[in-house]
């Protein structure tokens, strides 16, 4: 009769376990939902800053900005413009498949210039392909900055955040751009972030580092 019980007792305590992992990644996961949540309704940072980190997107055929990459860059620029921020630093290299033969550092550049930024508060990071090399290549960069507001997208922000905290940033104060992009773009965008903060937040990047160029 004992010897029924053992099994049948070994099942369960099983089955409590797995109930209790899978209870803590949802509620893990509930907690990544919830950040990426608050981030979608905008930034952190308060205003004025010495430096503004602005992130990379993608750069169509002929070097044309893509429209992240002008949203971003006109929310640099007016804050700039009211003295708001000292220096741009404009983060993100040549996209593999782009067309394109600037980097996203330098189309940036082109159109913060072209919006009244002066091409001396500008600098510039051109070698990063994701967002953890945004962060991790420009830092260097910001030392000179007492204080540093991270500028992309809403949809973008909590992972900035999470990232720059894994990399010893401290809290990097954030700030969305001011235009939006369509709605389907938008969500789409956020799912992905969703999934790119699981990655992260379960530190799944140690095991696959290769999608560390993806994100």
């Amino acid at each position: 009769m004992f010897s029924f019980f053992i099994p049948v007792r070994r099942f369960f305590i099983r089955l409590l376990w797995s109930g209790v992992a899978i209870l803590a990644a949802f509620m893990v996961l509930l907690a990544v939902v919830t950040l990426s949540i608050r981030s979608y309704f905008g930034g952190t940072a308060q205003l004025p800053a010495d430096c503004a980190l602005v992130f990379g997107a993608a750069v169509y055929g002929y070097d044309t900005p893509g429209p992240a990459i002008l949203r971003r860059v006109g929310k640099a620029a007016a804050l700039y413009r009211d003295g708001q921020v000292r220096t741009l630093i404009l983060s993100g290299g040549v996209g593999k498949g782009s067309g394109a033969s600037d980097s996203e550092a330098s189309v940036m550049r082109t159109h913060a210039v072209a919006l009244g930024v002066d091409p001396q508060d500008i600098v510039l990071e051109s070698s990063s392909h994701s967002t953890w090399e945004n962060l991790l290549y420009a830092r260097p960069l910001t030392e000179g900055c007492e204080k540093v507001v991270g500028i992309s997208d809403q949809f973008h922000l909590a992972r900035i955040e999470l990232l720059s905290w894994r990399q010893g940033w401290g809290a990097l104060n954030t700030l969305p751009a001011e235009e939006r992009p369509p709605v389907l773009n938008e969500w789409r965008s956020t799912v992905r972030e969703v999934f790119a903060m699981v990655y992260y937040a379960f530190y799944l990047d140690r095991l696959f580092p290769g999608f560390q160029r993806r994100y």
